[in-house]
């Protein structure tokens, strides 16, 4: 339990994937609230279930959920917990068509990635296996409904003194939590102590509109939380963190030793996403371009936007120089 005012418990559920364990946090206000709610494996669901009945809980005493975002290690013991015992879900809304199973959405991701792969410089073929990809984990057998949307400033429901922040960058719906009384943020997966947070590029919400610049976003949502007077951060997977803005800069300045680098491998002429994800990771990008795309087209963003870097289309394939 953390030493403040406010009494949180941190719950650790296996996910099975490098970035180890998954932090998920039962919050004592007016109602109990889950914040997250782990990954869809049978173990996980197990674990869940002892940690409750440790603290003289079981799933039926939790009165809400609060997601951070979308991605499967937060979200996929949903099912298992509102059959258990239907309750309110609060989440921002870009979790919506993920969590109803929304075909039409499913559909326009795949047009969106075919589209943006192309671009990227990789191969018909390529472009197509990787725009077909659905993700590593299995989907919901049913819709889930989001009972109310969380917005920035908004105060969340049952929970007096908690304030909803908007931290897009690693998902179109992440949001954080914040207490000023205690100055704790639940930052899900935008800070974490051992580990880079992944930026992801996704499709847009509303199709045909512009494609987010996740980069951009991470960075003035980071830029944004300095601003705040944080003690503790409760992060999505390892442990607290009490030098919250030392860390912020310091994975600030990451970045912009990252984008430098993407930059000066534009000095000796142009290149597409393609050919620069095969300098930036030699040996390692055939098994892993969904994630490597994502990434450099997030530094590449940053640059263009900070004017170091122009990007051309050419015959459908866009270039980039300096």
């Amino acid at each position: 339990m953390i030493s403040l005012k406010s009494k949180i418990e941190t719950i650790q559920l296996s996910t099975d994937w490098p970035v180890g364990p998954v932090n998920v946090f039962l919050v004592y206000g007016e109602k109990l609230t889950l914040v997250d709610a782990g990954r869809k494996l049978g173990k996980a669901w197990d674990e869940f279930n002892t940690a409750l009945k440790a603290l003289g809980l079981n799933v039926k005493d939790i009165e809400q959920i609060v997601l951070t975002h979308h991605h499967g290690d937060h979200v996929g013991l949903l099912e298992y917990i509102l059959d258990a015992n239907p309750i309110p879900v609060y989440a921002h809304a870009n979790c919506r068509p993920y969590l109803t199973k929304d075909v039409i959405h499913s559909e326009n991701t795949y047009r969106f990635f075919k589209g943006f792969y192309t671009e990227f410089g990789l191969a018909e073929q390529l472009s197509h296996e990787l725009a077909s990809f659905k993700g590593w984990d299995q989907p919901f057998n049913r819709k889930i409904d989001i009972s109310k949307d969380l917005n920035e400033g908004e105060q969340l429901p049952g929970l007096t003194g908690w304030r909803v922040i908007d931290t897009k960058g690693h998902a179109q719906s992440h949001i954080s939590l914040y207490n000023s009384v205690d100055k704790v943020l639940i930052a899900g997966d935008h800070l974490i102590k051992h580990i880079p947070a992944g930026i992801f590029l996704e499709p847009p919400i509303e199709p045909e509109t512009e494609r987010s610049r996740p980069l951009i976003q991470y960075v003035d949502n980071l830029k944004k939380l300095v601003e705040y007077p944080i003690q503790i951060t409760l992060s999505g997977h390892g442990e607290p963190i009490d030098n919250s803005r030392e860390l912020i800069n310091e994975t600030l300045e990451k970045i912009d030793k990252r984008a430098a680098r993407v930059r000066s491998m534009l000095l000796d002429g142009k290149k597409n996403g393609y050919q620069l994800v095969k300098k930036l990771y030699p040996g390692r990008f055939e098994g892993a371009m969904t994630l490597l795309a994502s990434d450099t087209i997030g530094l590449l963003d940053l640059l263009e936007d900070r004017g170091e870097i122009v990007a051309q289309n050419e015959d459908g394939v866009i270039y980039y120089s300096t």
